[in-house]
């Protein structure tokens, strides 16, 4: 038996049966040994949270990349993001810090906890209303199509704000992401059906397009912040090992590759189908290149808005930890009250929710938001922590004590420092894959920065 699992044990033990499903969330939201999910579940978690609206966009990326250095562009991204979100966790093992935000401080201080923090925010945020922008462009759409004796249910903003409030919002309220597993199983479920459709009907479109196959695309910047925005999913590592049972290193790094397989797969396969078909005039959101009246294409639209329902949790859970931890709401050694807590979720979903529904543009966020926020969370974080935790090169130098300012860095406990001490150990193919991160990165954010404000 690993220590991992002897603490795991003991946790459990402790915990007995008197547990309410409150306490688990909570605990299973900020401590080691209170997860209840296994490999397969936590995966697919990770899916929903990777393969949201950024799917939509990546036929238009490898228009912007071009084809064939698209697809390898693609590949690199995924390797990067399964070494990232795993060497996320090796480090918050080695310095016993289980969240994202206390990693960075631990390792930047609090230039790392603001920063972090806010990056964290705006990839979030814009997930959340990239979300919303395609519920709006879907599921009234087809409600005025297939129900067009009730105009009302076509409008935009009314159908939208409708769908949020009642089903969106309750998936919202919980503590832990752990608890929406089994509906991130039926949103992924869901990804097939829209990838079905595009396939049975684009050929019937395809044809008409110039469809370039080996030259480079016209702006190949913003497809790597594209598809930097669809890959990532560092801001969900910790809170969904944290809701994996098995947490051994072993488990964890079947969860990391399982889970980018699984997305790359879902996330290309469509990308190249929606690409083949319509070529370089392949729009930000691929089911606006087919016409209203496509039964077949309506079905992926119906899969699509649903699909998004689920998933808004996935990037509005990170984006209220961000808040609350930025105020000192949510530190090592408390949590926010329950008035606190449903104040700001209120508050975070009524804003995203607001803009979701008064802009259309889904392109300009997917470049913007990937090339420097998701960069920063994808790469940057994970590659120097790890640098700055391990110090394989002894420039790096060593690691801050958090600000007591920032009260957030959670203190060793004995068992951790002894998993520290005896499990864990410098490895060159991580030093290596950290630095990759940090060097691919810090150039992707200076040239979307370049490209957005020139």
């Amino acid at each position: 038996m690993t220590l991992i699992e002897t603490v795991q044990d003991t946790n459990v033990e402790e915990q007995g049966v008197v547990m309410t499903s409150a306490d688990l969330d909570l605990a299973q939201s900020t401590q080691l040994g209170y997860g209840t999910r296994n490999v397969v579940e936590v995966s697919l978690n990770i899916v929903n949270a990777t393969v949201g609206a950024g799917v939509i966009g990546l036929p238009f990326a490898l228009a912007l990349a071009g084809f064939a250095p698209g697809l390898v562009l693609s590949i690199i991204v995924g390797i990067m993001t399964t070494g990232a979100i795993y060497s996320m966790i090796v480090c918050g093992l080695k310095v016993g810090v289980y969240s994202f935000a206390g990693l960075a401080e631990y390792t930047m201080g609090q230039f790392g906890f603001y920063t972090l923090n806010f990056m964290l925010f705006i990839q979030s945020a814009g997930s959340c209303i990239s979300y919303f922008i395609l519920v709006a462009d879907t599921l009234p759409v087809l409600l005025s199509i297939y129900v067009p004796q009730y105009p009302i249910l076509g409008d935009r903003q009314l159908m939208t704000i409708l769908i949020s409030v009642i089903v969106i919002f309750p998936f919202n309220v919980f503590r832990s992401i752990g608890t929406l597993a089994r509906w991130s199983a039926f949103a992924v479920f869901l990804l097939p059906i829209m990838v079905l459709t595009v396939l049975i009907r684009a050929p019937f479109y395809a044809g008409q397009h110039d469809v370039p196959l080996w030259s480079i695309g016209r702006d190949p910047v913003a497809a790597t912040g594209m598809m930097s925005f669809a890959f990532v999913c560092s801001q969900v590592a910790f809170s969904n090992y944290l809701s994996q049972r098995n947490q051994s290193l072993n488990a964890w790094s079947k969860t990391s590759a399982f889970s980018t397989a699984l997305s790359w797969a879902i996330s290309i396969s469509f990308a190249i189908v929606g690409y083949l078909s319509f070529g370089v005039d392949a729009d930000a959101n691929i089911f606006s290149c087919f016409p209203m009246d496509d039964h077949v294409i309506n079905l992926g639209r119906l899969a699509l808005g649903l699909s998004m329902i689920l998933t808004v949790p996935m990037a509005f859970y990170p984006a209220r930890d961000a808040i609350q931890k930025t105020l000192g709401l949510e530190t090592a050694h408390r949590q926010p009250t329950n008035f606190q807590h449903y104040s700001m979720t209120v508050i975070l979903f009524t804003m995203f929710l607001a803009i979701g529904v008064n802009i259309r543009s889904l392109g300009k966020v997917y470049s913007v938001v990937g090339g420097i926020a998701s960069s920063f969370l994808a790469y940057i974080i994970p590659g120097y922590s790890y640098l700055k935790i391990f110090r394989p090169f002894k420039s790096v130098g060593t690691p801050a004590h958090p600000s007591e300012l920032v009260p957030f860095a959670k203190p060793l406990t004995i068992q951790e420092e002894n998993l520290a001490k005896e499990d864990l150990s410098m490895s060159w193919m991580l030093s290596v894959n950290s630095t990759v991160l940090m060097l691919f990165g810090s150039m992707v954010m200076a040239l979307t920065a370049i490209s957005a404000f020139k």
